[in-house]
């Protein structure tokens, strides 16, 4: 990642020389806040993520076409543990005679490469609104879980069973606004943005209730909101 981000900045001065502020380079980080399917926490309902509220974070390169108009690419990335509660909460209602617990030891941790237009809107001097719209490669690895059980009849009775981190990739997308403040060569960055990306997880594998050994294939819709902020270098 690192290797990346100093590529596109030597790239960006190589490619663009003089640019008289017309560009810029952001490093964010915040909140990511799961929706819908994604932090949906339902066991009969395949679509649900079990997701919690995990961080975003964000590297950014804009360049300005003309005063209102510019194009952006974008670096991000998203980290979001499984709800392990809510997961153990399921299991112990489909099997009452169990105790359960829980044990994640990989998140759902996602990110991708966006590049798409952007809206700049000066609201007062120094200080913008901007509306953006990308789209690109998205990626994104589940969560790995330890789950034990003891039989409350029988305590001799435990069993151990495994989820395993699976990773799919597909096509996705960013919707988002923010401000940008300027303070000499740089800008202090907000932003909210909405990302999606629909995966088919095609290699999960495990061990099951039963204690057998399985390998599936699953669609997850991953979409959630980022609230970022962070500070941009006017190249």
């Amino acid at each position: 990642m690192k290797k990346i981000i100093i590529g596109l900045i030597f790239l960006s001065q190589f490619t663009f020389g003089q640019t008289n502020g017309r560009q810029f380079v952001g490093l964010s980080i915040g909140p990511s806040f799961p929706l819908s399917d994604f932090s949906k926490s339902k066991l009969i309902d395949s679509t649900s993520g079990f997701a919690k509220t995990g961080i975003a974070m964000s590297f950014n390169y804009a360049y300005r076409v003309s005063h209102n108009f510019g194009i952006q690419l974008i670096i991000n990335y998203s980290s979001n543990s499984l709800n392990s509660s809510k997961y153990k909460n399921e299991l112990e209602s489909a099997h009452p005679n169990y105790g359960v617990s829980v044990e994640s030891t990989k998140s759902w941790s996602s990110g991708g490469l966006f590049l798409g237009p952007y809206l700049r809107f000066p609201v007062f001097e120094n200080f913008s609104w901007d509306i953006r719209a990308l789209a690109g490669y998205f990626g994104s690895y589940s969560p790995n879980a330890t789950i034990r059980t003891t039989n409350k009849n029988d305590l001799n009775d435990k069993g151990e069973y495994y989820l395993v981190s699976s990773r799919a990739s597909n096509f996705g997308y960013i919707l988002g606004t923010g401000f940008k403040y300027k303070v000499g060569s740089y800008y202090v960055l907000l932003f909210g943005d909405y990302i999606q990306s629909t995966l088919k997880f095609k290699d999960a594998t495990g061990w099951d209730w039963d204690g057998e050994p399985y390998h599936t294939t699953f669609n997850q819709r991953i979409n959630y909101f980022a609230i970022t902020g962070g500070v941009g270098y006017i190249l």
